[in-house]
């Protein structure tokens, strides 16, 4: 009889620590997801607000530099060049002055590096983002791109000012994916105070 409490009680004891084993290795597995979960949010956090802060800075500089295009309906925009960086220095007569082509020259050749630098980031997305994340990344560097190419080729105001709505439009769908991605609750708020055009 003896024996038999005996067992029993060495039974119950490895049953006990079986079960303390299990619920340990439970709850450090829990504590590993939990941990996991919350450095992606961080890092999703992270690249996304360099997007998105890095678009909204690039995509003000280009509203301002595309004030200096004219609105004048004409064929052929600069004549003989398909690229502003190549035009002579003192301007093309008729169609822009040296002051003109200096400023626009240095907003695009800005703009390409601070594109090269966004370009790295979407990368990130790629990597640490959902679907909804990583497609709208995409789409909001290639809408900005878009505008530093209708600078770079002088295009009018009017075609410029719309590829900028575009560019605004393709970063509030990036706004409301990132924020569904790390769970933010509310509505995506506008986080620029211009007004916007009509497209």
């Amino acid at each position: 009889m003896q024996l038999l409490v005996a067992s029993v009680g060495v039974a119950g004891t490895l049953a006990g620590a079986l079960l303390s084993q299990l619920l340990a290795g439970r709850a450090e597995k829990q504590r590993r997801v939990a941990e996991n979960q919350s450095r992606w949010l961080a890092d999703s956090l992270r690249v996304n607000t360099r997007l998105l802060a890095g678009s909204l800075s690039l995509e003000r500089d280009m509203w301002s530099a595309a004030a200096q295009l004219d609105r004048d309906n004409r064929p052929v925009r600069m004549p003989a060049h398909t690229t502003i960086l190549l035009t002579p220095e003192q301007g093309i007569p008729g169609v822009f002055d040296r002051v003109t082509r200096a400023i626009l020259v240095e907003a695009v050749e800005e703009a390409f590096e601070r594109l090269d630098v966004l370009e790295e980031v979407a990368a990130e997305i790629a990597l640490v983002g959902t679907v909804e994340e990583v497609s709208s990344a995409h789409a909001l560097h290639e809408a900005l791109w878009d505008v530093v190419g209708g600078l770079e080729s002088y295009q009018a105001f009017d075609v410029v000012a719309d590829a900028v709505e575009r560019a605004r439009a393709a970063r509030d769908n990036f706004t409301r994916a990132s924020r569904m991605a790390l769970r933010s609750s509310g509505e995506s708020i506008q986080v620029d105070s211009r007004p916007r055009r009509l497209i």
